[in-house]
């Protein structure tokens, strides 16, 4: 009879927990649609897409130290998925930028033109940004806080 006793308190709290789970729902998707603006501190080896060779920085070693003012214009959300572009003070036109957001919305990851950005959601209008890339010729890392224009 105990052990019926405790099955029976153990199903119990299964289908209390099962009751929560469904009456919580799935957290609401971060938005990201809008204009990010932020200003990253890079170092960089040779031409980016954001960052020209003739670019104004600090010598480090064989490297530079440099810094790009940058905007994410993000035009589209579906769900955890977006897109939009990136352009920067460095000139040239704006390119494309697709990410998505991962399952807990606590992190966000994009592709651009040759790079990668992993972000992640510091509160609703800011997100802290970090841009990696390398080919044969250039390499760059840099990171930054981005907020929201209103």
């Amino acid at each position: 009879m105990r052990f019926i006793g405790i099955v029976a308190a153990f199903a119990a709290g299964l289908a209390a927990v099962a009751a929560m789970a469904q009456t919580t729902g799935s957290p609401a998707v971060f938005d990201m649609k809008g204009t990010w603006t932020g200003t990253r501190d890079n170092i960089t080896d040779g031409a980016t897409p954001q960052i020209s060779a003739s670019a104004q920085g600090s010598p480090a070693g064989t490297y530079r130290l440099t810094r790009v003012n940058l905007t994410y214009k993000i035009e589209g959300q579906d769900g955890r998925r977006f897109w939009g572009t990136i352009s920067s003070d460095q000139g040239g036109a704006p390119t494309r930028v697709i990410g998505s957001l991962s399952v807990d919305g606590k992190w966000i990851y994009m592709v651009g033109v040759i790079g990668y950005v992993d972000a992640q959601v510091v509160d609703g209008d800011t997100i802290e940004s970090c841009y990696r890339h390398t080919t044969a010729q250039s390499a760059t890392v840099g990171c930054d806080l981005m907020k929201r224009q209103k």
